[in-house]
């Protein structure tokens, strides 16, 4: 049976490191770097998604097509309170969020990943769905375990439990969980967005590949 996989999209990051609000810089005229990743989440087979922000978010960078997705109640906004203690509040936020649900896992995803694309979040859903009693499954880069990456129920508790910027990596050596690291070819769909130096080349990158 197909299970219920909830998007928690990490988007209240501080970006101390960019010294703006990343999430609404241009990837090109009108497309904002926050949006890019999300509706490629939007698109795919997630039951909805779950965008954690952190307080006095303007959401100037959601995409358009987003707030029709909010208006049908397959996105939703959560706000993080305690966002600036670290990415581990933000994922309990969405974890949350996800047991309201009654989601049988949750694919998290974060906002300065513009690379990310549908094809990857079909392979690690189609891995999830298919293992019976798989704890996680995560994108591979040359090994190491990277976001994207599912997260099923039973991991949960110990994943809202993580404090300060830990991620969810940290669970996966532990021997009470399963899991299948499935490996990406493409490194530049981890690239990660965490300096202006980065951004610049990003914005070059995307140009080739969209525009």
């Amino acid at each position: 049976m197909k299970k219920k996989v909830v998007g928690v999209y990490l988007a209240a990051g501080s970006s101390r490191r960019m010294g703006t609000a990343k999430q609404s810089l241009e990837m090109a005229e009108g497309v904002r770097l926050g949006g890019v990743a999300l509706l490629k989440a939007l698109h795919s087979e997630l039951h909805s998604v779950v965008v954690v922000v952190r307080v006095g978010d303007s959401l100037d960078w959601l995409p358009e097509e987003a707030h029709m997705h909010i208006l049908l109640g397959r996105c939703r906004i959560e706000i993080c309170a305690d966002a600036e203690s670290g990415m581990a509040h933000s994922l309990r936020t969405g974890i949350q969020a996800a047991e309201e649900m009654s989601a049988d896992g949750i694919l998290v995803l974060l906002a300065d990943q513009p690379f990310v694309d549908g094809e990857m979040l079909i392979r690690l859903t189609n891995m999830f769905n298919k293992e019976a009693g798989y704890d996680y499954i995560a994108s591979g880069d040359k090994g190491m375990p990277k976001p994207p990456v599912i997260l099923g129920r039973g991991m949960w508790p110990a994943a809202a439990a993580l404090e300060g910027d830990a991620g969810a990596r940290s669970l996966f050596h532990l021997p009470a969980y399963r899991g299948q690291v499935v490996e990406e070819e493409n490194q530049l769909k981890f690239m990660d967005i965490d300096t202006l130096d980065r951004y610049e080349q990003a914005k070059i990158l995307f140009s080739h590949q969209y525009m």
